[in-house]
């Protein structure tokens, strides 16, 4: 009688859609903030071990999102543009995370601080 050992490897089956962390996403950043800085840190997890993460900015609800860039593979939202209290005080943004597969979408709120005086 011979012996036949065989090895099965279970591999993760991408099944289950990223979720973002910490939600409601809601920031607030000084309306002198300088273009090129950091709004806010979008966080995302995937209970699957499966592929790398990409986060995309799919429209603002404002109809503004030209002031922003979400870079994909970090998830950081930076200024593009300068912000103006006077003309918008807060904007809402649709961000997605895919993992390849599937995806999530969640709306942004970012709200305008005034600038702070020195004295």
């Amino acid at each position: 009688m011979k012996l036949l050992m065989i090895r099965v490897n279970v591999l993760d089956k991408n099944d289950s859609p990223p979720t973002f962390r910490d939600v409601p996403l809601v920031f607030s950043v000084s309306e002198d903030l300088a273009v090129g800085q950091l709004v806010a840190q979008i966080t995302a997890t995937d209970p699957d071990t499966l592929g790398t993460l990409e986060y995309s900015l799919v429209k603002g609800t404002t109809g503004n999102t030209g002031k922003f860039q979400l870079e994909k593979d970090t998830g950081r939202l930076r200024l593009r543009d300068t912000l103006d209290r006077e003309t918008e005080d807060t904007y809402r943004l649709v961000v997605s995370v895919t993992d390849g597969v599937q995806s999530t979408e969640t709306t942004i709120t970012i709200q305008k601080s005034r600038p702070q005086k020195t004295r």
